[in-house]
């Protein structure tokens, strides 16, 4: 990632006292490795890269789908649909890959908030199998509230300690506003409680605006995230951009960022609706894809660490 100076970042908790890895020195050019069956994956808005079944992707639509998600090759293709039994999600906007007791599952994050109305979201877990048939019943399904009231969000990761982080969108409808993002977590045993509305913890801001001055606003808003199998590095995905942060989450926010340390800033030709990002599983690399709508294939790209 390019680009920037320092940025102060609002933590609640204990703040890290150095850089929890290093990010990658250079980053190379964005390279188109596959396609993905835009007749069913047309608003692709989520991408996991499997630890446990190399060679295996995952992947989801974005709102108005029903609850599933989709299983494929690394170049997208042989796309297999999962459904998911369940009520009908309002807006699905992110996955991740993460730690469930002693398994592993896939976690649906039914997130999304435009009008930052709603009173809960939903995170649906399934636990990931070597083969899955045409429909799954869900692990469970942990409903949680913002302590602060709704926010609208598109980014969520789950951390390889089992704790959930989520980072919201800071904007209204017209696009204008210009504030920090702010970072909630879930801690592990609040995703195995089943009945009750878990409430999320604050833990802190990151202010996009202030680390990236000389970029615009679609560069500052999240779409997606992701965080390597160490628990050591963070992706986040906004609309013009990609923020590689080498923050330990289950540590703490640090108190600045600073470019070339703990800060990497990644420009490239904007893609329409560039909203699912995936670390490689040995941590060398991302994926990413973008809605593509009434189109035959949507592209699948990557970027390799070159550093």
């Amino acid at each position: 990632m390019r680009a920037i100076a320092l940025a102060g970042v609002l933590a609640l908790g204990v703040a890290q006292t150095g850089a929890a890895a290093d990010v990658c020195p250079k980053w190379g050019p964005l390279e188109t490795v596959g396609a993905l069956d835009g007749k069913l994956i047309n608003e692709a808005s989520g991408l996991e890269a499997s630890v446990a079944h190399p060679g295996r992707l995952y992947h989801h639509n974005d709102s108005g789908d029903d609850l599933r998600f989709f299983v494929t090759d690394m170049a997208g293709g042989g796309a297999k649909v999962v459904n998911v039994a369940g009520p009908k999600p309002r807006d699905i906007e992110d996955m991740s890959l993460g730690p469930c007791g002693r398994a592993t599952c896939i976690y649906l994050g039914d997130i999304g908030d435009n009008a930052a109305a709603r009173a809960d979201v939903t995170f649906t877990l399934v636990r990931e199998k070597r083969a899955f048939a045409g429909e799954v019943k869900p692990l469970r399904a942990v409903r949680a509230r913002y302590p602060d009231g709704a926010h609208n969000a598109e980014a969520f990761a789950v951390h390889p300690d089992g704790d959930l982080y989520v980072i919201t969108k800071p904007a209204d409808g017209r696009v204008t506003r210009r504030d920090p993002a702010l970072v909630f977590r879930l801690s592990a045993a609040q995703l195995r409680a089943a009945g009750e509305v878990q409430v999320f913890e604050k833990v802190g801001e990151i202010d996009l605006p202030k680390i990236a001055p000389e970029l615009g606003i679609v560069d500052w808003i999240p779409t997606a995230m992701d965080i390597t199998a160490d628990g050591r590095r963070v992706a986040l995905l906004t609309y013009g951009a990609i923020y590689e942060l080498a923050v330990d989450l289950s540590r703490g926010l640090p108190a600045a960022w600073t470019r070339g340390r703990n800060l990497q800033i990644v420009r490239f030709k904007r893609l329409p609706q560039q909203e699912a990002i995936a670390w490689l599983p040995d941590g060398s690399g991302l994926l990413l894809d973008t809605e593509v709508n009434n189109q035959p294939t949507a592209p699948l790209l990557r970027l390799r660490c070159e550093g």
